[in-house]
């Protein structure tokens, strides 16, 4: 029997305790205790597939034991990974969260669907999946985060997004105050009353104060309460590991600095000359710059442990949900909005860069027993090609004028091939390129660019957009680039 995730009281001063002392002195009759499951709920689960994604902000593609991390701690996700396929060269159309997201809800790309930056709107023609899926007979809820240009109650049939208690997260109970922080680290080592300058500290209260938590708890109590036959698509949407990198103890003190692999550290101390002058520009604007050694080691270690605290509150939800009658029939997805720099180029967070640390993202795509197992895919796929995969899995027919395409035959083992090229975009002037192991990135505001081989030089440390040898190569990729800039689905 499933478990009410709502904890009973234990005060015995309670209206049911009161009862029990009248009848204790022969004042009422015994009408004896509640039968357990008495007034259970009752969940009538459907012969139509159920949808539970797991997302994440800010959430990188390398910090999980199934991605060969050597020491970061994940065991739910890698779980999860080990009953689906988990796909090793998965990006985000946009760094930044808004634009990246609504790719993700309308399959298509940012001049597609307007979001070019955070604060902007939707297009209002934009058709966002999860209402396809109501359309088809579903009943669709997220929990936790939305940001991308619609409000929550335009993209599914219920929405809920738990307060953070201090601050650091929207929305909030209370103010941010930095004294509840007093051992966090800021951007420019300046104090600051906006959460989003605080780069790394400790969460001011236990873990079952925070707001992942609490996201996982209204989950819990979804499940537990839905009685509606309809299948349904769940989305818990997590505010971590994106910045304020603030992880509750013990997650906070789980890894030492000393850990973080050399490799990061020289990243740390790379030179920027061989970047584009508005990636260095931003890198001083935004206090990067003023970042030592220690303080990117510290970072590192203090947002892996965040990372591990997402992945145990996702543990929580898996233990429970596994126990319920849904469970025989679902689709898990696990995937982030973008990336986050943890020292590569010596910048930590996002920006105007548009590197492997911000633009690779986790994807796994579970359907156990439906679907092959413990597997990793190579293939080149992006953040609109959520949509029209879980629309086909569903047996949904996807709609035309989208730029995304499903997965479902690699998800079958069917094809080792997806997508030729990815376009991906920072608002209205960055630019790049993937193509085979070649990436091109390129700034309209200064007419630079980078240019990498990610086999040889996965660190894109040595940009080569000025080789003479690769002249033919960069000229095709940016008339390739040029032609995705100009098109329409």
């Amino acid at each position: 029997m499933l478990p009410n995730p709502i904890p009973s009281t234990k005060d015995t001063l309670g209206f049911d305790h009161y009862r029990e002392e009248l009848t204790r002195q022969g004042r009422l009759p015994d009408i004896g205790a509640p039968k357990r499951g008495a007034n259970e709920p009752v969940r009538q689960p459907s012969d139509r597939v159920n949808i539970v994604w797991f997302m994440a902000d800010q959430l990188r593609a390398d910090v999980f034991g199934f991605a060969g991390h050597p020491f970061v701690q994940t065991p739910n996700l890698d779980r999860l990974a080990a009953k689906g396929t988990a796909f090793t060269r998965s990006y985000c159309n946009s760094p930044v969260c808004g634009p990246a997201r609504a790719s993700m809800m309308t399959g298509t790309y940012l001049n597609d669907h307007g979001v070019l930056q955070n604060n902007f709107r939707m297009r209002p023609e934009a058709t966002v999946f999860p209402k396809i899926f109501e359309e088809h007979g579903y009943r669709t809820a997220s929990i936790g985060k939305t940001h991308c240009g619609r409000g929550s109650q335009e993209i599914w049939g219920q929405s809920q997004n738990p307060q953070d208690a201090f601050g650091a997260t929207m929305p909030a109970s209370t103010s941010f105050n930095p004294d509840h922080f007093p051992d966090a680290v800021y951007l420019h080592h300046q104090v600051s009353p906006n959460p989003n300058r605080l780069l790394y500290g400790r969460y001011p209260a236990p873990v079952d104060v925070t707001k992942s938590y609490r996201i996982v708890t209204e989950a819990m109590k979804w499940i537990y309460y839905n009685q509606d036959p309809r299948p349904f698509f769940l989305r818990l949407s997590f505010d971590d590991p994106h910045p304020p990198v603030v992880p509750p103890e013990p997650f906070y003190s789980m890894y030492d600095p000393e850990e973080v692999p050399d490799a990061l550290v020289a990243d740390v101390q790379e030179s920027l000359q061989q970047k584009p002058r508005v990636f260095q520009e931003y890198r001083e604007r935004m206090g990067s710059a003023a970042l030592t050694e220690a303080d990117h080691r510290k970072h590192a270690a203090v947002y892996l442990g965040f990372v591990s605290h997402v992945d145990a509150q996702i543990g929580r939800f898996l233990d429970y949900y596994e126990q319920s009658e849904f469970a025989a029939n679902t689709i898990y997805v696990v995937n982030s909005d973008h990336g986050h720099y943890i020292g590569e180029h010596g910048f930590a967070g996002k920006g105007v860069g548009l590197h492997e640390g911000v633009t690779r993202i986790p994807t796994v795509v579970a359907w156990p027993g439906k679907l092959p197992e413990g597997r990793t895919s190579a293939v080149l796929t992006d953040g609109t090609d959520l949509m029209p995969t879980l629309l086909e899995l569903a047996g949904i027919e996807v709609p035309a004028g989208i730029r995304g395409r499903s997965l479902v035959p690699v998800l079958r083992g069917e094809r080792d091939r997806h997508k030729e090229a990815l376009f991906l975009q920072w608002s209205d002037f960055g630019f790049s390129l993937v193509r085979d192991e070649w990436k091109l990135i390129w700034y309209i505001s200064d007419n630079e660019g980078e240019l990498y081989h990610l086999g040889n030089d996965p660190g894109e440390k040595s940009n080569r957009i000025d080789d003479p040898a690769l002249e033919s190569i960069r000229r095709s990729m940016m008339e390739e680039l040029e032609q995705l800039r100009q098109s329409t689905p």
